[in-house]
């Protein structure tokens, strides 16, 4: 019962922290972005139902195969982030636990330790109807897709306000933009600030697709307000994001976003041809349009 507990809490903990959890299974660049979120789920309703299963305390060989196997599976994709140097949070407990893959390991074998010696714990007599245990088991995967629908589920392409006057201005002769060339070819371009949560998933979302897809990583540019009232040459910030990030006084940049952020234009020789924000970053679209 303790570790059909354990299942369920870790199970809770992925899905409040769910938008850091999908992108941590597409950073490894594995899977698209839409079946990142589909899989990131999957994993949530597989933790749930099996923690049901082992408190329920019946059917128990096919419960604990089934914790077994996710164990395992769970202990050898760690193994492989370990190989590959990742040391960054696996995001097994969610937010509220930080902890890297080899730690996370330990905590497997534990637990897998612990699994063997319940194995050995007699069911419960009762065997309900096909009609009383399926439904639980069909609740909690029902109230998961309900409670965090997949962003591919929900959001479609949409078409941002964003000010089209003021952003010709900054890419006109002249303009704040103008050094940079972005009337010329194809750009990736964000309006992003640092220290806002949605807008450095937008810079993970956008650096994984650009790793994944092998695109051109110059394409892609990224703009953060600065506190100088005045319009000065524009420069690096090595520090927020994971690819530079240019500086633009931050009248210029609440005038063309209307204060909107992170937003996203897909720009083609200066004019925007699409535009996306945080929930419907398209990585097919994206694509596409680069290549």
């Amino acid at each position: 019962m303790l570790l059909g507990v354990f299942f369920i809490v870790s199970a809770l903990a992925k899905l409040v922290g769910i938008d850091q959890f999908e992108i941590y299974i597409f950073s490894y660049n594995l899977l698209s972005l839409n079946l990142s979120f589909l899989v990131a789920r999957l994993v949530i309703c597989a933790e749930v139902l099996i923690g049901i299963g082992l408190l329920a305390n019946i059917f128990n060989r096919w419960v604990d195969t089934c914790a077994m196997l996710m164990l395992v599976l769970f202990t050898l994709f760690l193994g492989y982030a370990t190989l590959i140097g990742r040391t960054d949070s696996c995001h097994c407990m969610g937010p509220l636990v930080e902890i890297d893959p080899a730690k996370s390991i330990i905590k497997n074998i534990l637990l897998l330790v612990a699994l063997v010696f319940a194995m050995g714990a007699k069911p419960w007599a009762w065997r309900p109807r096909w009609y009383i245990w399926l439904p639980i088991l069909l609740v909690p995967t029902v109230t998961i897709f309900f409670r965090s629908a997949p962003d591919n589920w929900l959001f479609g392409p949409s078409q941002e306000v964003y000010n089209k006057e003021e952003l010709d201005h900054a890419n006109a002769p002249g303009g704040v933009l103008h050094s940079l060339q972005l009337s010329h070819g194809k750009h990736v371009v964000a309006f992003l600030t640092p220290g806002c949560q949605f807008c450095q998933m937008t810079d993970e979302k956008l650096t994984h697709i650009c790793q994944r897809n092998n695109l051109d990583s110059t394409a892609f540019l990224y703009f953060t307000p600065s506190q100088d009232s005045t319009i000065a040459p524009l420069t690096l910030d090595t520090h927020t994001f994971l690819r530079p990030a240019y500086q633009i006084d931050l009248n210029t940049y609440s005038l063309i976003t209307y204060g909107q952020r992170p937003i996203l234009f897909l720009m083609q020789d200066g004019q925007v041809v699409a535009t996306s924000h945080y929930r419907n970053i398209d990585e097919q679209q994206i694509v596409d349009f680069l290549k």
